[in-house]
C-alpha cells in the first residue's frame, strides 16, 4: 500500500463527505503558557501560567499517537521552560512519532539543549526576526546576543545528534524588521541553516497588537520589493524554506488581511491542536471543542462539534490566518514530502 497516495486521496474524500476518513497528519501540543521573552506581538509572557504536570503531556502524546498522528510540534509559551520536555520527547520517540519544537532561543545552552537533543528531537526551529540587537529588543523586549550564541552552538554540535534531521529559523515579518531581512538570510546561509518566513498576525491569546509593527497601504511597494528579494535569494540557492506562492501572498495579507482567491483551509482534517490545559481545537485561533480530561481524543475528533468546526474552516468562517503551520501544508506535494520525511526517519511505508 502506498500510504502517501492513499492519504491524499482519502483526505479529498473526507472533505467531500464532510467526515474524517484519515487521521490528522500533524498535531500541535502546547507544553506551557509561560515565556522568558517579552514579544510585543504576543501576550503569553504576561499570563505566566504554571507548567502543566508532565502526566497531562504524556496523556496528550499517547492519545495523539493512538489517533494516528505522525508528527507532533511542541509549542509554548517557551517549551524549554518545561523541566520535563526531554521525557515528553522520549515518549514521542517510543511511540514512533516525529518530534518538533520551536523556541525563542534564549535557552540554547549546554544545560538545557543537550538533554533535549539527547532525548531524540527530530526538528528544532528558532523564532528569530532579526540579527540587529536594537530591532530585536524593540520586538522581543530582551537581549539578542544569547540567542545568536545559542544558534551558533546548535549549528556547531548538531551533527553529534543524528536524530536531529532539521534545524531551522522562523522569521515573522513586521514593520519593525522589514528592512533587516537580507542580513538575517545571509546569517542563516553562513551557518547552513534553513530560514522560513510568515507574516505578522494578531495575537490569539491577548490584546498585544502594537500599531507600530503593522503595515499600511503605503507600504505595498516596500513589501513587494522585500518579497522579491527573498524570492531572488531563494532561487539563487539560499536555504529559504517558504514556498513561492505563500510568500507572494504576504503583501495582501499584511496590509488588508486578504487571502488569495479560492483559498481553502483543510487544517481541520490534517492537523489538531491541544493546549496546556488539554483543550482540543481544530487550529489555534479557534474555540475549544473538547477536553482530554473528560473525553478521549478519538471521541472529540469524531464529534459533531468537530465536524462543524471543520466546515467553518473550509468556508474560512474563522480568523483567516496565513500561518506556515497550516497554509503551506495544503498541497499534495507537502503531504507527500511529509510522508517521505517521516518514513525516512521513523520507518514505515
Amino acid at each position: 500500500m502506498n500510504r502517501k497516495i492513499d492519504y491524499v486521496q482519502l483526505l479529498n474524500q473526507s472533505i467531500e463527505q464532510e467526515k474524517p476518513l484519515v487521521p490528522p497528519l500533524t498535531g500541535s501540543l502546547q507544553a506551557n503558557k509561560c515565556c522568558n521573552s517579552r514579544c510585543a506581538y504576543c501576550g503569553i509572557w504576561e499570563i505566566n501560567a504554571k507548567n502543566p504536570p508532565v502526566e497531562d503531556l504524556f496523556l496528550a502524546v499517547n492519545q495523539l499517537a493512538d489517533l494516528g498522528v505522525r508528527m507532533i510540534s511542541i509549542t509554548g509559551g517557551e517549551p524549554f521552560l518545561h523541566p520535563d520536555l526531554p521525557q515528553v520527547i522520549q515518549l514521542m520517540d517510543q511511540r514512533g512519532i516525529l518530534s518538533s519544537t520551536m523556541t525563542n532561543g534564549l535557552m540554547l545552552n549546554q544545560k538545557k539543549l543537550v538533554p533535549i537533543l539527547s532525548a531524540g528531537i527530530n526538528s528544532l526551529c528558532v523564532s528569530l526576526d532579526t540579527i540587529d540587537a536594537d530591532i530585536y529588543r524593540q520586538i522581543r523586549g530582551v537581549a539578542l546576543d544569547p540567542v545568536l550564541d545559542g544558534i551558533r552552538y546548535v549549528a556547531e554540535i548538531r551533527n553529534e545528534f543524528p536524530t536531529l534531521s532539521d534545524f531551522s529559523i522562523n522569521c515573522v515579518i513586521s514593520k519593525a524588521n522589514i528592512h533587516d531581512l537580507e542580513p538575517l538570510i545571509e546569517f542563516c546561509n553562513e551557518l547552513n541553516i534553513k530560514v522560513g518566513f510568515q507574516p505578522l498576525h494578531n495575537s490569539f491569546d491577548s490584546e498585544n497588537n502594537p500599531v507600530e509593527l503593522k503595515f499600511s497601504r503605503d507600504d505595498h511597494a516596500l513589501l513587494d520589493e522585500q518579497i522579491e528579494m527573498i524570492l531572488q535569494k531563494k532561487h539563487q540557492g539560499y536555504l529559504i524554506s517558504s514556498g513561492d506562492d505563500y510568500l507572494l501572498a504576504f503583501p495582501a495579507y499584511l496590509i488588508e488581511k486578504k487571502l488569495p482567491e479560492q483559498t481553502t483551509c483543510t487544517a481541520g482534517y490534517t492537523s489538531i491542536a491541544i493546549d496546556y490545559q488539554l483543550n482540543v481545537k481544530g487550529c489555534w485561533p479557534m474555540r475549544p471543542i473538547g477536553n482530554l480530561h473528560t473525553q478521549t481524543l478519538e471521541e472529540i475528533w469524531n464529534s459533531e462539534a468537530y465536524t462543524r468546526q471543520r466546515a467553518a474552516m473550509i468556508d474560512l468562517d474563522c480568523p483567516g490566518c496565513w500561518l506556515r503551520c497550516h497554509t503551506e501544508h495544503l498541497s499534495d506535494d507537502w503531504l507527500n514530502n511529509m510522508h517521505f520525511w517521516i518514513s525516512k526517519i521513523k520507518g514505515g511505508n
